[in-house]
Order: structure tokens, then C-alpha cells, then sequence
């Protein structure tokens, strides 16, 4: 079948976000700064106020208005960040080591001595926390920088290891609600598994390396109105970019039967079948042209071989009913069924005993950056992910009728052959651009447009066949072979298109946001029961 949508969230045409200074900075690709500038009394306007950005060179400048305040709007998270803050007839003062959170303002009051006062101390009162009653927050959230995210454990090396360190998470769930609930976003981008089925993200749960990314934020309850679309909580992250130095990193991990335990009390397990796991990825950055254009890649690989089906076929020395690893089905029956569908129909249907399962998940990451100018920033993203994980074959012969006793495919009453089982692919291709534009000390504007494509085939190792049950006398199966009933034609594509603006004014106290957004979605799910045949 096929569907289209097209929804137009022109969120209002005015996002009508009248609030304090700090709400409408709850981006979800940027960070920002605000704060006042006074001299011993009151606010100074008029005075300049400067963050640079070391790692890139990065830029933003602003004045301060009629009171002392000021707001910088779309900044690069993490940092470090130099200030400098200078006003004409004060001395200008310098701040280092400030880094940003993901959608936080941070907030920054400096006070200015006159150049014609003795300086014994300078306070400077910066917050990179809030109390929980802060107009600079939109709801309960959660920030996980990149060197908490390097040092975390973790196994599965998967976004959602992260996300457990918020208080109201419990797995993919936030807040008590369903996983399908949440929003999940890498760069503005939609990464959400849009069709439905499986892992709360798509490839498995795993769409983008962590090694690729700057920060995460998790937002319990955002009510921030450029945070829409959803009922649950918001999971946002923005990728790494490179910097003015080059850097390198690379990773192995490797796990085998040898690291896993084969004693339960005193007893010792016998005949362990091997399992493999190999999991290794590599980022680099650097400067193109310093402190004008950066790159950042990444790759990631993850191969496992995990045990396939554990029964073996009987035998004179090891009939059916020796022990639960040995199949009705004798070895001899099974050898003469290969060998008639090899000379007769020049078809391999595999093996029926003794072979492990392969998987993979390949993830790919490219950046840009580009500093356009003081005022104009720009960024380029290309992300995928392609994986496989094998599955058993079916035991439904739907919608025929089930087989005689209740068995089944797979039960110790049979064996099947290893090219009936399949693959359930995840794929993923992602672009997100974004550009970001500051015009004097009052407006600031965000363009972004994304592309996300998911893809989630069955496949199988069998060349086109029909799919056979053998059964005994009494209507219960012995073995089966052929592609298996339900993978040929079985598909899920999901693609997603999406432009948002965000134009912002700061006026004084109070921010005005005025927007849209724009997704168009196409899906397409097929599925076919039997459609190479079936005996």
C-alpha cells in the first residue's frame, strides 16, 4: 500500500512566544547566552559584549540595550567560550572556560569598575544551572556533554544508554509514557522510527554512533512551542564538528564465548556453540580553512556471530529422545532431501544443524561547518546506518490452517534448513542543513531544512524458491526448506521532508519567535504471504 501526508505546521505563522529573555532559547540544535552589564549602580547600554568560541574561532557579538541586558541567540554548544566585555570609559573585563548546554541560556551578569577606581576584586556572577522556577528553562530536562558521554559504560553503545541518566527515564520510556510517544531528533533532523514497529529509533535502536555526538539533551515536558509534534518527552542531539586542531580516535571491542559464564551453581555447560562480536569505529576532525570551514567523520562497525538453532538431527548413536537437543528428524532424511533438491531443482536450501547467525550494523557520519561570516553560520550533516539481524523461520502458515497438535516449524518435532530463515534490515539515510544568521543586536533567524529516509526490508540467503513443508502422516512437520512464506515483497519505507524557520526579535525583557514548519511524508508497507508458493 501506499500513503502520503503532507502536514503543513505553519505552528501558527506566529509562534507568539512572549515570555522572559531566556524561554525562547530552548532550541534544539544551539545553546545561547544572557545576562546584563552594569556598572556599580545600574544597567550600561550601549556596551559591547563579545563570546568567542576557541575551539573554531566562532564569533558572536552583540550590544547591550537601553538596560544593560543582552541576548545571543543560536550558538554553538560545548565550548570553551572567551568573553569579553567592554564599555568606553571601563576597564574590559575577560571570562574563559565557559561552555554551553544544549537549548539552556546561560546566564552571564558581569559589573564593569570605571577606569578611575582602584580594582581589588572582580565578581563575576555566571549560572550554567537553574533553580527549578528559572523563566530561562522550558521544563524538566537533562544535558549529557560529549566527555560524560565518552565516559560513560556501555555495552550496546546506543543512544538510549544515555538517556537513562535522566531521573524520569526508564529505558526508552520518559516520564511513564509509551516510547512511541517521544520525540528524537540528531541535528534538528527527525530520527523517530516513523513506521512504528521495533525499537523506539530506528536501526535497531542504534542510528547514529556516540562517538559522533556534541550533547544530548532530554526534555521531560518541553513547552517550548518549537518543540511540537509529540505527546511525550524530547530526546535532541547535535553531531560533533571538527576544530581548529586535528584529532583522531579509534575503538576495538571484541566479546566471545570465552567472556560469557558456562557454569550455573556446579554445574558446567557442555557444548557451547561460539559467538562472536566484533565492534570498532574510528572519528576524525579538523580545520579546512582555520577558524572558516571544519569537517568531522565517523564510522562505526558492529559484526556478531551468534548461535543458530541449538538441535541436531538423530542418528543410530543418538536417536530422538536421547536428550532435548536431538530432533525427530534423522540426519540421513535430511542429507537424501539436500541432495534430491541439489541434482534435481539445482537448489541449495543450506544447512540443518551447526551454523551460527551474522549480523551487522554499519553507521557512517559526515559534517561541515562553515563560518560564513560574524553573523552567518552554516552546517551540512550526512548520516547512515545500515544493518541486519536474523530471525527464525516463521512458524505461522497463516492463513491456512495450523498444523496437527499444536506443532510447529520449529519445535523438537522438526528440523529446518538455515536458508529458510531471514533477515530484518534497518537502514537509515539522514541530511540536515542548517543555517544560522544574526542581524545586529535585536534579530537572529534559523533555517534548516532535513531528509530522512527509513528503510526496513526482509531479505534471505535463499535464491527464489518455493517454500516446502514436509510433514509426517499425522499432519505434524519434519522439516521445511525454501525462501521463507513471509519475507519476499515484505517492506517498510518511510520518507520524511522538512523545512523550519525560526525568526526571533528581543525586545528589552521579552523574546517574539515567528515561524514555520513544513513536513512532507511518504510511506510505503508491503507485505506478501506466500509469494514464491507454497507446499
Amino acid at each position: 500500500s501506499m500513503k502520503k501526508s503532507l502536514l503543513l505546521k505553519i505552528v501558527s505563522v506566529v509562534f507568539a512566544v512572549v515570555a522572559f529573555v531566556g524561554l525562547a532559547n530552548a532550541q534544539v540544535t544551539t545553546s545561547s547566552m544572557t545576562g546584563t552589564v552594569k556598572d556599580s549602580k545600574d544597567g550600561l547600554p550601549g556596551a559591547s559584549f563579545k563570546a568567542t568560541h576557541t575551539p573554531t574561532g566562532s564569533v558572536y557579538t552583540v550590544i547591550t540595550n537601553s538596560v544593560g541586558r543582552f541576548t545571543i541567540g543560536n550558538m554553538r554548544v560545548g565550548g570553551p567560550y572567551s568573553i569579553e566585555v567592554s564599555f568606553v570609559g571601563f576597564k574590559t573585563q575577560k571570562i574563559n572556560d565557559v561552555y554551553l548546554k544544549l537549548g539552556e541560556a546561560f546566564v552571564l551578569n558581569v559589573t564593569l569598575q570605571d577606569n578611575s577606581s582602584t580594582l581589588n576584586e572582580v565578581k563575576i556572577v555566571g549560572a550554567s544551572t537553574n533553580p527549578i522556577m528559572n523563566s530561562n528553562k522550558s521544563g524538566s530536562s537533562t544535558v549529557v556533554n560529549r566527555q560524560e558521554i565518552q565516559n560513560l559504560p556501555t555495552i550496546s553503545r546506543s543512544v538510549n544508554d544515555i538517556t537513562r541518566l535522566t531521573p524520569q527515564a526508564n529505558g526508552t520510556n520518559i516520564g511513564g509514557g509509551n516510547y512511541r510517544s517521544n520525540n528524537f531528533t540528531v541535528d534538528g533532523s527527525n530520527f523517530n522510527n516513523m513506521f512504528g514497529i521495533g525499537s523506539n529509533v530506528p536501526a535497531n535502536g542504534a542510528p547514529i554512533s556516540i562517538d559522533a555526538l556534541e550533547q544530548i539533551s532530554v526534555n521531560v515536558t518541553p513547552y517550548d512551542v518549537r518543540q511540537s509534534g509529540f505527546t511525550g518527552g524530547a530526546v535532541n542531539a547535535v553531531t560533533r564538528s571538527g576544530t581548529n586542531d586535528f584529532s583522531a580516535t579509534a575503538f576495538y571491542l571484541m566479546r566471545s564465548q570465552n567472556e560469557q559464564g558456562q557454569k550455573i551453581g556446579d554445574y558446567t555447560i557442555g557444548n557451547v556453540q561460539p559467538f562472536n562480536q566484533k565492534q570498532y569505529g574510528v572519528s576524525i576532525g579538523g580545520p579546512i580553512i582555520k577558524n572558516k570551514l571544519f569537517f568531522f567523520a565517523n564510522a562505526e562497525f558492529n559484526k556478531q556471530e551468534a548461535p543458530g538453532q541449538a538441535r541436531i538431527a538423530a542418528t543410530p548413536s543418538t536417536p530422538f529422545g536421547t536428550n532435548d537437543a536431538v530432533a525427530r528428524p534423522t540426519a540421513d532424511f535430511l542429507n537424501q532431501v539436500k541432495s534430491y533438491l541439489m541434482s534435481t531443482y539445482n537448489y541449495d536450501p543450506g544447512v540443518y544443524q551447526g551454523y551460527g547467525q551474522l549480523s551487522n550494523n554499519d553507521k557512517f557520519l559526515v559534517r561541515l561547518d562553515w563560518n560564513i561570516s560574524k553573523s552567518h553560520r552554516f552546517n551540512v550533516r550526512y548520516n547512515q546506518v545500515e544493518s541486519k539481524s536474523p530471525s527464525f523461520v516463521s512458524t505461522s502458515r497463516s492463513p491456512l490452517s495450523g498444523f496437527s497438535n499444536g506443532a510447529g516449524r520449529t519445535d523438537r518435532n522438526a528440523l529446518w534448513f538455515s536458508n529458510s530463515n531471514y533477515y530484518q534490515e534497518a537502514n537509515l539515510y539522514s541530511w540536515s542543513a542548517e543555517l544560522n544568521s544574526s542581524f545586529g543586536s535585536k534579530f537572529s533567524n534559523v533555517l534548516r531544512g532535513s531528509y530522512s529516509h527509513q528503510n526496513d526490508p526482509r531479505s534471505s540467503e535463499s535464491s527464489i524458491f518455493p517454500f516446502v513443508d514436509i510433514l509426517d502422516g499425522s499432519g505434524v512437520p519434519l522439516t521445511s526448506f525454501g525462501y521463507e512464506p513471509f519475507t519476499s515483497g515484505n517492506l517498510r519505507d518511510v520518507k520524511s521532508y522538512s523545512i523550519t524557520d525560526n525568526f526571533t526579535m528581543a525586545l528589552g525583557k521579552h523574546n517574539i519567535t515567528l515561524g514555520g514548519q513544513l513536513e512532507f511524508n511518504t510511506t510505503k508497507n508491503g507485505f506478501q504471504r506466500f509469494a514464491t508458493s507454497y507446499y
